[in-house]
């Protein structure tokens, strides 16, 4: 499915990465780069670092990288086209229809027919949860007090305990047994011999992506069993990692601040009380994927977990998870260990809207929690209190903020504020240590890109990158190589392509920019690897210099080619041949 280059082009020019990409990731400029935690990989100090000059991304941790296309698809997990649509949208630009091969129609194909089977599942549930046989499950909302106009609009059903109700559902609608599994709704018998439903005897919750699309499924089991909640399997529709139940619907409220959740009762309760701003995790802990998703809709987020010790563990884990994506984040909890569906039950709406309003800043909880940890009478526990806020205030940038926290805790410890702001000052120069080291760790990674670096490391895929380079940084350059390298000469597809497409710009644009070359690539695996090409500055080298490393470099990819060859050669001839193409390549010497 491709875009003409133009259009293309016109999109990333119109995208600035520095912006998109601090929708996700809060960053900090450093001269001309700026740096943030990767949202790639858990690290403690900054190594993700975007090129506003060239318009890319690289971690010198992990290794991500990429331009503004690559960012999306990674952050968005989605395809080329999608984030074409969604960039070309951000910058109020039409997009024309693109040209579709026929990898491209038979996959869309695909994934519409799964979008049609999941319809289908939902409706034939909600059909079952009417009929006699759903009898329990209606006996069960009941209980709970759920409004049946609620559970009309969530599509809420029942999964008849039936072997195979709805694998034969499908077959009767004309689906194919091999497009039924991969819906994960449908599963193989393990003697291989015919198939058996997942979900069965259980209250259906339907799972929708955020344009309100059946995705996937989550059930409770009535009867006794485990698990008690069983969610869809990863298809290509659906990952409990990323989708967030309810988030269609809270999206709808436009209102840049949610309630977090952790179940589906919790958040039909709480919506059915009138918060309509309200999501839940998937029974799986928040995670990176999901604050990337949840980052396109809000910037606040009320964490309201469970008050019995695994939902305050679960609310400590997804406080850095949110900060570190850039949520303002309170925290408040039902008091007396109920869930929100009992407190709701019980109080009423009116009650639970005091609880929202009185939610406390995560600084605030995280103190609490580890105050409930000591006794602050003993006077070296209020030391240890003492020590372990001041790690959690070092944490704060704002100074304002660390002052009102350093005040209470001050008070309720009885240690001196200086003495604490001490502490967190060596905590502070601790933490800029440790970045002090990362980034001497990357000065350190710098070094196999000098030209003494290069000369000892022979590594080809160094070799081609270096080649490409400085193809892309002089005309004459490439010029020149093109007269002497075959397709052939690279070990890897994407680098002859790659160079391909920098005689291309160099003809037709005069100038070959990092993002736009990045941007011939819809794969992000292939994005990353161009990337690679420019996300360490090689640095500036006089013309003999540059000459000699061109010319190792060209000698090397030639004589490994050379040498792979030989080691297959069939006959003597053929052996002489290559011995002979082996001796003029000792003799060969590029002119820049």
């Amino acid at each position: 499915m491709r875009y003409p280059r133009e259009v293309v082009d016109e999109v990333r020019l119109q995208n600035d990465i520095v912006e998109v990409i601090s929708q996700y990731v809060p960053l900090k400029q450093k001269g001309s780069s700026y740096f943030g935690l990767c949202p790639f990989h858990n690290e403690k100090t900054a190594s993700f670092s975007v090129n506003s000059e060239k318009q890319f991304y690289y971690c010198f941790g992990c290794g991500a990288a990429g331009n503004v296309f690559s960012f999306l698809m990674e952050m968005e997990n989605c395809d080329f086209p999608e984030a074409m649509k969604r960039l070309a949208e951000r910058a109020h630009i039409t997009l024309p229809e693109p040209e579709k091969n026929a990898q491209a129609i038979a996959a869309e194909q695909l994934k519409k027919r799964l979008f049609e089977m999941h319809t289908l599942a939902g409706r034939f549930f909600y059909e079952a949860l009417q009929k006699e046989e759903g009898a329990e499950a209606r006996a069960y909302l009941q209980k709970r007090q759920m409004d049946p106009r609620m559970a009309r609009k969530f599509g809420i059903g029942y999964s008849p305990d039936s072997y195979d109700a709805l694998f034969r559902h499908l077959q009767e609608k004309g689906f194919k047994i091999s497009e039924i599994l991969k819906t994960g709704l449908v599963l193989e018998n393990k003697d291989g011999k015919g198939y058996h439903d997942r979900f069965r005897g259980r209250l259906m919750f339907p799972i929708f992506d955020v344009q309100g699309r059946v995705v996937g499924f989550g059930g409770r089991i009535l009867a006794k069993g485990e698990p008690k909640y069983l969610n869809s399997p990863e298809t290509l529709l659906f990952s409990k990692s990323r989708n967030l139940y309810g988030l269609n619907f809270a999206k709808q409220t436009r209102k840049r601040e949610l309630i977090l959740v952790e179940g589906y009762m919790d958040m039909l309760s709480i919506y059915q009380a009138g918060f309509h701003n309200v999501v839940a995790s998937l029974g799986t802990a928040f995670n990176q994927e999901h604050a990337r998703t949840l980052k396109r809709f809000a910037d606040d987020v009320i964490l309201l977990y469970d008050s019995d010790e695994a939902g305050t563990n679960a609310a400590l884990r997804a406080i850095p998870v949110l900060v570190k994506n850039g949520f303002h984040v309170k925290v408040t909890q039902v008091p007396d260990g109920k869930d929100p569906d009992e407190f709701i039950k019980a109080k009423g709406a009116a009650e639970f809207s005091k609880l929202l309003v009185n939610a406390v800043h995560y600084i605030s909880f995280e103190i609490a929690c580890i105050q409930r940890k000591y006794n602050l009478k003993n006077p070296e526990h209020r030391v240890r209190f003492a020590t372990e806020a001041a790690e959690i205030l070092a944490k704060l940038d704002s100074e304002i903020e660390r002052n009102v926290y350093l005040g209470e805790v001050s008070r309720v410890t009885g240690v001196e504020e200086e003495a604490i702001r001490s502490e967190i000052r060596k905590l502070v120069q601790k933490e800029d240590a440790a970045y002090q080291r990362e980034a001497e760790k990357r000065q350190q990674n710098l070094k196999n890109y000098t030209p003494e670096g290069r000369r000892k490391d022979k590594g080809l895929l160094e070799a081609q990158r270096s080649l490409l380079y400085y193809a892309a940084q002089h005309q004459g350059i490439y010029d020149t190589l093109k007269e002497i390298l075959e397709e052939d000469d690279f070990t890897e597809g994407i680098y002859w392509r790659t160079f391909g497409d920098i005689g291309d710009l160099w003809q037709n644009a005069g100038h070959v920019f990092p993002a736009d070359l990045v941007s011939r690539f819809e794969d992000a695996k292939e994005q990353k690897q161009v990337t690679e090409i420019f996300a360490v500055q090689l640095p500036t080298e006089n013309g003999a210099d540059m000459e000699k490393a061109i010319n190792e470099q060209v000698k090397r990819l030639k004589r490994t080619k050379i040498d792979h060859l030989t080691a297959n050669a069939a006959t003597v001839e053929e052996i002489q041949r290559l011995v002979d193409a082996k001796r003029k390549l000792d003799s060969l010497y590029i002119t820049i």
